[in-house]
């Protein structure tokens, strides 16, 4: 949802419904709009009117920057402007640039183009379409703009909607561009100028007979044409990378270490703050500029051997993944025959000191130092957080771009030291050799279990969530360090505002004709299907929420579709989906294997048996984290249970302690062959074209909620969930006037087919020995006194071969102490001798227990 949420009544008719409203919006973004011709060239436009458009909206306290050079551009250097009166800062007689992206501006107005000032990026322009372009592989292709540069040389331009705020996702496009051969390698970076229409280019080849300057003219002008990256992506035809995980992680709140970064000491020595190649290049007089990221204009060294001894078309690279030490080149003839291992001769540059990294000396008895100093460096990447006495590393799905964490295992780990550091060992007197990290740093650093610079990861959100401490709806990506939750998504697809309770209706009513071709049993199956979607939206802002139930009497009702479109409100990706496990061991294993990586939603599809209470679910539902064992390890791990579960089953249901833990919504349809059923509306298909609309519905609701006070009906409470869940995730749906969605678990919980049994033993065992003491043998024994007590205790799972077995028994007993029926109580007995139980009658409040 892009700009400001607003009622139907304020958009004005636009369609029937907010799915009519929203599909309008939709269409507006990742391909043409209406109305972008402009008309034939040359179009009426100033240089004003031009950045306007091109740059769409700016982040608060950034400032489109603009360049306006005399004479040859490349002469002098490149003073950016932040966007005032265009037109008198760019007059058309000047070479005028606007720059693709948005900086930050400092408390005096001024603004840097430096890759640290990046605020947002607004357009991805194309140069030299025509003379080094790829033009034939941008046939169809619309752009924004097409400039005429020069003689039959143009720069396209493709404006971006919503804009991108993260520099690895401006590099993952940039980078698919370059290998489609739609762009030259040194044409990537933050810092791109375009020129605008009403300029010249001054550069003396571009010159006429006469000396006047190429004219620079707009040819081409489709001011409501705007791409997201994937969409670009598909009009290019170019394969879209992940964007690495680090910045995106992190995104406009970048994630904090705890502490400071460790000073330098004996064993450490941090990384220069400028490249050290750098240092010796202005040291030498041969710097010039940064010409991009991480590149920079330089005099060659050898400057002597060029023809006249010019002094251009020479660069530095600064190190990266690909070229450690980084690069060097000039253009000038002997450029072939020179590297960069000639530069940093030439410097007296040691390779290891080019890269710029910090350097750990491993001497005996500095351990602690060391290891404080190798996990300061993993929290400097952003990649790695502690969790549950672990530490884990970020990574993305490599089919669905999910955000996922993992735990890091020693060889990982070796690995990514090893890069983050030079790491050093002693030889000899005073001398010292490059090393790979120890094998005792390594698993001292992996078994520490608590941490002081690895920022505390709670939780994974793909949308804003509600912040559990204070309530606040947290809308911006990135890692929030009171919560400890890491959230990625892109903050401008969800426009909530201050909604109002005409909002909500109408958001309710999107949500309605989503799910409304499913055919529901009753108004409170419904109920119960909208509280999972609230449920799956809102999940990592609560400690813990029920499970959820989908079931029917036939299979082909629709359970497993209904299931993945409520698993789309937790995570845009596919949901982890298991058969339920069928004992306890199985159950321990594949949940603590499934949270290990954070899931969003957990899809129990097709169960064959009824929810059984196993221990690690019972668990998982009324608990924010659950501690295990890991399979294959000799440790524990503590995960977070913030994930939404799904079952999905034919006439399945909850016994047992799951009764008061899951509930239920029942589809029927009215059909002996439920499988012949057709849908006019792919629920899917429209929640993964529009989800961040229906998500938005989902907040607006909840907000609206809130701003009107929290108005609370009276319904009875559910102990384990009553707070968060229960506030955004049932009040809301009762203030709209729906049923109540938990009316299956107080069904549920009433029914339990557990309960009879119990009932029936201890008013049989009351009758017989009233509020006496007695064991296990006593209770067998004098049975036979009582047919009622014979028939009870036929009625339990405690029989093995035709007899009643005195551990079953026993540990049915220990089950249910405590437990409270019709007012009789199961209590631990008082004979000091043995183990004993008594039965004895109790007050019970707000009617029957059970």
């Amino acid at each position: 949802m892009n700009g400001d949420y607003r009622s139907k009544k304020a958009q004005g008719d636009v369609g029937k419904s907010p799915i009519a409203s929203m599909k309008l919006k939709t269409s507006s973004v990742g391909g043409e709009l209406k109305g972008g011709e402009g008309g034939d060239p040359p179009f009426p436009l100033s240089n004003a009117e031009f950045v306007s458009a091109a740059m769409g909206a700016i982040p608060v306290e950034a400032a489109a920057v603009v360049c306006s050079k005399a004479g040859d551009p490349d002469v002098g250097g490149w003073l950016a402007r932040a966007a005032g009166d265009v037109n008198a800062q760019c007059p058309p007689d000047k070479n005028n640039y606007l720059n693709c992206s948005s900086f930050l501006q400092s408390d005096g107005g001024n603004v840097s183009a430096t890759r640290e000032k990046f605020a947002a990026f607004h357009f991805l322009m194309l140069d030299d379409v025509g003379t080094k372009g790829a033009e034939s592989k941008l046939a169809g292709v619309k752009p924004t703009w097409a400039t005429e540069t020069s003689e039959g040389n143009f720069q396209w331009g493709f404006r971006l909607h919503p804009p991108l705020s993260h520099i690895d996702e401006v590099e993952a496009l940039q980078n698919a561009v370059v290998a489609a051969g739609l762009s030259d390698p040194g044409s990537k970076g933050v810092a791109r100028w375009s020129r605008m229409p009403n300029a010249i280019n001054g550069k003396s080849k571009h010159k006429d007979k006469t000396g006047r300057p190429f004219e620079c003219r707009l040819v081409t002008w489709n001011p409501d044409v705007a791409y997201t990256p994937k969409s670009l992506a598909a009009a290019l035809s170019i394969e879209l990378a992940a964007p690495a995980v680090s910045r995106i992680a992190s995104g406009r709140a970048p994630t904090k270490r705890r502490t400071g970064p460790v000073k330098g000491n004996a064993v450490f020595t941090p990384a220069p703050p400028e490249n050290p190649v750098l240092t010796a290049l202005k040291a030498r007089g041969l710097y010039k500029k940064e010409i991009g990221h991480g590149k920079h204009d330089i005099t060659c060294p050898w400057c002597h051997d060029h023809t006249d001894a010019l002094d251009t078309g020479a660069a530095y690279f600064e190190p990266s993944a690909e070229y450690p030490n980084g690069g060097f080149k000039c253009q000038h003839s002997h450029g072939d025959q020179l590297s960069i291992r000639d530069l940093l001769e030439q410097m007296d540059i040691k390779s290891d000191d080019a890269t710029g990294k910090p350097r750990i000396r491993t001497m005996p008895g500095h351990i602690n130092g060391i290891v404080e100093a190798a996990e300061s460096l993993l929290a400097e990447t952003g990649k790695f957080f502690q969790c549950g006495g672990m530490i884990v590393r970020l990574h993305r799905d490599g089919q669905s771009g999910e955000l996922l964490t993992s735990p890091v295992n020693e060889q990982q780990l070796t690995a990514e030291l090893a890069d983050a550091a030079i790491w050093e060992r002693p030889e000899g007197k005073g001398q010292w050799v490059r090393c790979d990290p120890g094998p005792k740093y390594v698993q001292t650093l992996l078994r520490c279990q608590a941490y002081k610079h690895l920022p505390v990861l709670n939780g994974l959100a793909r949308q804003p969530y509600f912040r559990e401490s204070d309530g606040v709806l947290v809308v911006d990506s990135g890692y929030d360090s009171v919560s400890g939750i890491l959230a990625d998504f892109e903050a401008s697809d969800y426009q909530i505002g201050e909604p109002t309770h005409e909002d909500a209706v109408a958001a309710m009513e999107a949500l309605n004709v989503l799910i409304g071709e499913f055919h529901f049993a009753t108004e409170a199956d419904r109920s119960a299907t909208l509280s999972a979607i609230f449920t799956a939206t809102v999940r990592p802002g609560l400690p813990y929420a029920p499970a959820f139930s989908i079931t029917a009497s036939m299979p082909g009702s629709g359970k497993s579709f209904l299931a993945r479109t409520i698993a789309l409100f937790a995570s845009p990706a596919q949901p982890t989906t298991s058969g339920y496990p069928a004992t306890a061991e199985e159950a321990s294993k594949a949940i603590l294997a499934a949270l290990l990586t954070g899931p969003p939603a957990i899809v129990f599809d097709d169960m064959q048996t009824d929810w059984k209470p196993h221990a690690v679910i019972n668990r998982m539902l009324t608990s924010d984290k659950i501690t295990d064992r890991i399979l294959g390890a000799s440790r524990t791990a503590t995960v977070s249970t913030r994930v939404l579960l799904l079952g999905t089953g034919n006439n399945i249901e909850a016994v047992g302690d799951m009764t008061r833990r899951v509930i239920t919504a029942r589809l029927q349809p009215k059909t002996s062959t439920p499988f012949e059923l057709t849908y006019d509306r792919d629920p899917v298909k429209l929640l993964r074209a529009n989800r961040s609309e229906f998500v938005s519905y989902v907040l607006i609701i909840i907000r609206a909620w809130l701003a009107a006070g929290r108005p609370m009906t009276d319904v009875p409470p559910i102990a384990s969930f009553e707070g968060p869940w229960s506030e955004y995730c049932r009040q809301p749906l009762l203030w709209l006037g729906l049923p109540d969605p938990a009316a299956s678990l107080m069904a549920q919980v009433k029914a339990d087919p557990y309960i009879e049994p119990l009932r029936h033993l201890l008013k049989a065992w009351h009758g017989c020995f009233g509020d006496k003491s007695v064991t296990v043998r006593q209770v067998i024994e004098d049975s036979d006194q009582s047919p009622l007590l014979v028939e009870a205790l036929d009625d339990l799972p405690v029989t093995g071969g035709g007899m009643i077995d005195r551990n079953r028994f026993g540990h049915f007993l220990r089950k249910n102490v405590g437990r409270i029926v019709d007012g009789l109580e199961l209590q631990h007995g008082d004979l000091t001798e043995r183990k004993s139980w008594r039965v004895v009658q109790v007050a019970i409040e707000g009617g029957k227990g059970g």
